[in-house]
């Protein structure tokens, strides 16, 4: 696996270890149980996590974007690619007629 994608693994490991953390702690010393300690677990984690894991988020925002723009620099690369044949297709056809109302001139 590429350092990038160990990037993305960690932090979401670490994410549902923190999630799971919170919500067994809800678990032991509240009340809640069912969807609404899922849910408030899933807040309160939310809300650790962004001091927490703020260097592991940075991280795999780092190689999200790495991945994403080496996408769009394909779709670019493609772009210009396409471009670049259908410039050439028009310039081909343009000499084509330049040299049809020529012909059709001389006669």
């Amino acid at each position: 696996m590429k350092p990038s994608g160990w990037a993305i693994l960690r932090f979401t490991v670490l994410r549902a270890l923190l999630l799971g953390f919170v919500w067994l702690l809800l678990q032991l010393t509240t009340p809640l149980r069912g969807l609404i300690a899922a849910v408030v677990a899933l807040l309160i984690s939310g809300v650790i996590s962004t001091v927490v894991l703020d260097r592991q988020r940075a991280a795999m925002g780092a190689a999200l974007a790495k991945f994403f723009g080496r996408i769009n620099a394909r779709i670019d690369a493609s772009t210009r690619a396409e471009d670049k044949a259908d410039d050439l297709e028009r310039s081909g056809q343009s000499d084509q007629e330049t040299q049809a109302e020529a012909v059709d001139k001389n006669e």
